[in-house]
């Protein structure tokens, strides 16, 4: 039903999106057409002055009209689904973490840690049965002793995926920044 819903949405903004266009064409260069069609829709708006009115209220409504359709049909493509990573370590059935999960728990377990100030984690979904890939960044402390605190991170991301979310873990590449606020303030 989601999938039906999310097609007819798209295909109602795509067809704004194409007649919209089609109508602020018509308004600029067929005002006489317009104008006769709105006169029977309305008698005596289409005299004088109300005539740019009528015509910039018309441009300004498709306008109005296409731009939210463009929006609204960027945001629904863009819209992300939150994928499913099966775990291997289960025996009598079959389970399923999604991605936001995992990274709920690496935010979680990695903010815990000593002298990390942001944990941004990202998981690299595989294809089916290869292990996850995960890239993490932190934002630290100046003084932080990088080998051993990207030792300590490694090691905690493969032990929240592999023993506590029972999935396999590939790589994982740590990205390292130092507070701005405490830099400056040293200084």
């Amino acid at each position: 039903m989601n999938a039906i819903n999310r097609l007819l949405i798209f295909l109602q903004l795509l067809g704004a999106i194409v007649l919209m266009p089609i109508a602020i064409f018509l308004v600029l260069f067929y005002r006489p057409g317009v104008a006769a069609f709105l006169n029977n829709l309305a008698r005596g708006l289409t005299e004088g002055p109300n005539v740019v009115l009528i015509q910039l209220i018309c441009i300004g409504l498709a306008l109005f009209v296409f731009i939210v359709s463009i929006t609204l049909l960027f945001l629904e493509l863009q819209r992300t689904t939150s994928r499913r990573l099966r775990v291997q370590q289960v025996a009598e059935g079959q389970v399923e973490v999604t991605d936001e999960a995992i990274i709920q728990r690496l935010e979680h377990n990695l903010g815990k840690l000593t002298d990390i100030l942001r944990v941004k984690p990202r998981v690299i979904a595989p294809k089916k049965g290869q292990a996850v890939d995960v890239v993490v960044q932190l934002e630290t402390n100046p003084e932080v002793n990088v080998p051993q605190k990207t030792q300590e991170v490694i090691a905690t991301v493969k032990q929240v995926m592999e023993q506590q979310m029972g999935l396999t873990v590939g790589t994982v590449q740590v990205q390292l920044d130092y507070s701005r606020r405490q830099t400056k303030s040293q200084s």
